[in-house]
């Protein structure tokens, strides 16, 4: 059946509106297809200029230990990365050689093994003879020092880690816990009555300024011959302690004989008033200070 003009020409309309939807649909379509692209060129642009690094989540002091528990990874963008961002394995001895903030982006340069092993014969000592500095707190690393009365100064141990232990809230003033091998406890004990023959001597300790970059020193105080045989047949001192000891007692027995024993010699008569003064009185303040612990915990 013929077609009236009048309904050609709403068809004519009617496909000429469907094109030009399906143009500018089309239009739209590809438009935000190429939208889409560039979004996702530009994503992986960015991921591309983007470094996973690790980030410390705590202020870590110089010396104290470094492990992936203090950090967290984050992506950054290159230009703020290091050159020499962390890429060594983390250890049981690393350890920061600066003090580090939270936030702080780890390299390699701020970190290092430690020197420090922990021995089968490592345990922890506690004194309440050792001077300290005014400003020191746990965590500092320390020489322990005797100073005689003649002037002579010797290191007895060094390099250690302090504990202050806290009685209530507050710091105990004179006692101090450090771990100790049992070569050292032996020469601790020995530097002890030493500082206890000669009244004029003491025990003082000095602390690292930046132990992470500082190394551990070599003690210079020389034990009695009684205590080196004591330590050369004790079978809880490793043999790499008792030839270091050896050795140092061996190239030193001058020092001991000619300085330090001629130095206690004038205490001859006093020595042992001495001694049992000094360990009373060390006795009676570790006694205060437990004292004072168990009451701090109440009900003692």
């Amino acid at each position: 059946m013929a077609m009236n003009p009048m309904q050609r020409k709403a068809n004519n309309y009617l496909l000429i509106g469907v094109l030009v939807t399906l143009l500018i649909t089309g239009t739209i379509i590809a438009f935000l297809f190429m939208q889409l692209n560039k979004l996702q060129q530009e994503k992986k642009e960015q991921e591309a200029a983007m470094t996973k690094v690790y980030v410390l989540a705590d202020d870590i002091k110089s010396g104290e230990a470094v492990s992936y528990d203090n950090l967290i990874q984050v992506s950054v963008p290159n230009t703020v990365v290091p050159d020499n961002v962390l890429s060594v394995e983390l250890t049981e001895k690393t350890i920061a050689k600066i003090d580090l903030n939270a936030g702080t982006i780890i390299a390699d340069n701020m970190v290092q093994e430690s020197d420090n092993k922990t021995t089968d014969d490592l345990r922890k000592q506690e004194y309440n003879m050792v001077i300290l500095p005014t400003q020191i707190q746990s965590g500092d690393y320390i020489d322990i020092r005797i100073r005689f009365s003649n002037g002579a100064d010797y290191i007895v141990v060094s390099k250690k880690k302090l504990e202050i232990p806290t009685i209530d809230g507050l710091e105990s003033r004179d006692v101090i816990n450090i771990n100790m091998t049992e070569a050292e406890t032996m020469t601790m004990a020995n530097a002890i009555i030493d500082a206890y023959v000669d009244e004029g001597s003491y025990l003082y300790a000095t602390s690292y300024i930046e132990p992470g970059l500082q190394n551990t020193v070599t003690p210079t105080y020389v034990p009695t011959g009684a205590v080196q045989t004591a330590m050369s047949t004790n079978p809880n001192i490793t043999q790499e302690a008792k030839n270091a000891l050896f050795t140092r007692y061996n190239q030193n027995t001058a020092t001991r004989t000619n300085i330090i024993d001629s130095a206690l010699a004038q205490y001859a008569q006093n020595r042992v008033d001495n001694i049992e003064a000094s360990v009373q009185e060390e006795i009676a303040r570790a006694k205060e200070e437990r004292q004072a612990y168990l009451d701090s915990l109440g009900g003692y």
